[in-house]
Formats: structure tokens, C-alpha cells, sequence
């Protein structure tokens, strides 16, 4: 197969239909082995029971048929649930070419492929590894049981904080095909999967309506399936702007509360220097009423001492206690002096 080579329709829908439908009726012996399915066996089977539809060959290094998968892609319809209980249409194939994935979102994605499985095939698929690496997840088990009818419903989670985009050309996921021990023209008599070959009109051909289905808990309420991680993010975001408001509203309490404690420090102060003021005040006051009657008292004592040493009937023994008399006389008239100064500073 050279690189250049044109890639063509091998099945169409409307013939794996018919594909299918004729096996389901009248089952065939296909020498296939009990294993995972090369390309060619896959090939053999898809023309054989029309396992999947459409089916591609060609296409060189862009080709979907690969040595052991096939490649999927996006189908017509994708959905996303936002603020409330139903999905809403996130990507349609006939308007958009491409499938923008939201940040920290999960978009429920279509398959381009039916399926219509016989008893003895069971299918595993996986996100395309590039995909993976960008931060996509494909939320789900990826085993398709045999004799499953219907579409796939492709859960992608964008674990990013960045919106993603696919284009609808582009590939999606691989699809490994694997033979059970079934022989190929007999019936499973296990369990019956929802939308199987025996009630082809039960298949999953919409996938809203399977959303619709599996959003209905035991219960009977209805939920949203949306990741967690962005309604975190939108609490975050509001408890931050929360943080952020209280944060303004204290500081600027604690700027009225400074204002106002500033305010009546100042105005104690205040207070206590008026009072200061006026006690010391009153004190000078007294005092400078009291020190003339005590100047008065201290000359009349001067001139006392002064008389009574120029007498000279003055007997001796009572000359040392006018010498003490006069030592107090003299402290009296520092400490008067020293009271007039410190007064002086009061006023000043």
C-alpha cells in the first residue's frame, strides 16, 4: 500500500446493514483464530457480518485501517451538560468542523461507526494516544460486548485548564477487534447486552437518549453528569472573590477602628495635659500666694537673729543655738529659692 494511495469506501452503512442482518439470520463458518484480529481477519469479518459501518480502506499513513485496530472518529452529534439537567448540543457535524472540548469539562462525543457485533466478537477501544498526551481522558470501560447493536457513547474528560479542539477529520480512538472461543455459527446464550442483534430496535442509535437514561438515578432524580473539577474551580474562584471582599471590608475596619483609636489617644492626651496643666497650674498658684508670707516670716526672723547677736548681754551658751538658728534660716532660704524656680519652669 504506497502512501499516495486514495483512501475508499469498503462498506457503507446501508450495506453493513444489510450485512448484518442477513448473518443474524443465517450465521456462517469464518476460519478466524481465537485472538486479536490482524488487519486482514479484521477485513474478513467486517465483509462477512458487517460488524462496523462504514468501513474504510486506503489512505496511505493516514489510512484508519491499522495491523490490529481500526480508527474511529467523531460522529454527528456531541453533548455537554452545563447549568441544568439535560444535555445540551455542543458540536453537530452538518455546521461545525470542529469539536471544541472546554477546560475541566466532559463532553459526551458520538461515534462516526455503527456497530452491529455478532456473537463471537468483542471490541476494545482507547483514546488515540497523542490525544492523552494533551490532557484528554476517555472516561469509560472500553470493552463492547458481542452482539452490542448501536452507536458508541465517548465520554472525553479535558483534565486541562485550556479549551481542546478536534477536528471531526481527525482520528479519535483505536478499536481492537478480538474473537472469542464462540465457533462463529453458533448463538451465545449468555446475557443479552442492551441493544443486541436478537432486538435490533432496542440499539443505542442516540445517544442523548442513553444520556437521558443514565442520568436518571434509582431514585427517580434526574442529575447532571459535569466534572467536578470545574464547579470546584467556580467555588474556588467565588470563595476567593469572598476572601478578597472580606480582606477590603477589614482593612477598611481596621482603618475606621485606627482612626478612631488614634483619634481618642490624642484626645486623652489631650485631656491629660489640660489636667496636667491646670493641677500644676494650681499648685504654682498656691505657692506663689504662700512664698511672700513666708519671706515675710523669714526677714522678721533675720532681723531677730540680727538684734540678738549685736546684744552683747547675749550669754555664751545660748550663742550656739542662734549659730544652729541661723544654718535653718539659711536652708530655709535655699529651699524657698529653689520652689521660685521650679515655678518659674511650670509657667514657662
Amino acid at each position: 500500500m504506497s502512501k499516495s494511495e486514495s483512501e475508499r469506501e469498503l462498506i457503507s452503512r446501508e450495506r453493513g446493514k444489510r450485512l448484518a442482518n442477513g448473518w443474524r439470520a443465517k450465521p456462517k463458518s469464518l476460519p478466524i483464530p481465537d485472538t486479536l484480529l490482524s488487519s486482514e481477519d479484521i477485513q474478513t469479518v467486517v465483509k462477512a457480518t458487517g460488524a462496523i459501518s462504514p468501513f474504510y480502506v486506503g489512505g496511505g499513513r493516514e489510512s484508519r485501517l491499522k495491523k490490529a485496530a481500526y480508527e474511529g472518529r467523531i460522529g454527528s452529534k456531541a453533548y455537554i451538560y452545563r447549568t441544568h439537567h439535560q444535555p445540551d448540543v455542543i458540536f453537530d457535524a452538518e455546521r461545525d468542523d470542529v469539536l471544541k472540548v472546554p477546560s475541566n469539562s466532559i463532553v459526551f462525543v458520538e461515534s462516526d461507526i455503527d456497530f452491529r457485533l455478532p456473537d463471537f466478537l468483542a471490541l476494545r477501544f482507547n483514546l488515540q494516544i497523542k490525544h492523552v498526551h494533551r490532557g484528554l481522558l476517555l472516561g469509560t470501560g472500553p470493552l463492547v460486548d458481542p452482539g452490542y447493536w448501536g452507536k458508541l457513547c465517548i465520554p472525553l474528560h479535558n483534565l486541562t485548564d485550556q479549551d481542546y479542539e478536534i477536528e471531526k477529520s481527525e482520528g479519535l480512538i483505536w478499536i481492537e477487534f478480538t474473537k472469542t472461543t464462540l465457533p462463529t455459527k453458533e448463538k451465545d446464550k449468555g446475557r443479552v447486552p442492551l441493544g443486541s442483534s436478537s432486538d435490533p430496535d432496542d440499539g443505542h442509535w442516540e445517544i442523548k437518549e442513553f444520556l437521558d437514561r443514565v442520568s436518571v438515578l434509582s431514585s427517580g432524580a434526574r442529575i447532571p453528569i459535569r466534572s467536578s473539577i470545574s464547579e470546584a474551580m467556580r467555588e474556588a474562584a467565588l470563595n476567593a472573590s469572598e476572601a478578597k471582599r472580606s480582606a477590603e471590608e477589614s482593612k477598611s475596619a481596621v482603618g475606621r477602628v485606627s482612626t478612631v483609636v488614634q483619634g481618642s489617644l490624642l484626645a486623652g492626651l489631650v485631656g491629660v495635659f489640660v489636667l496636667t496643666w491646670s493641677y500644676y497650674s494650681d499648685i504654682a498658684a498656691h505657692l506663689e500666694d504662700t512664698l511672700p508670707r513666708i519671706e515675710q516670716v523669714d526677714d522678721r526672723l533675720e532681723d531677730h537673729l540680727e538684734f540678738v547677736e549685736g546684744d552683747s548681754t547675749t550669754p555664751p551658751e545660748r550663742e550656739e543655738s542662734l549659730a544652729a538658728l541661723r544654718r535653718k534660716v539659711e536652708e530655709q532660704e535655699l529651699q524657698i529659692n529653689e520652689i521660685r524656680s521650679e515655678i518659674r519652669q511650670i509657667r514657662e
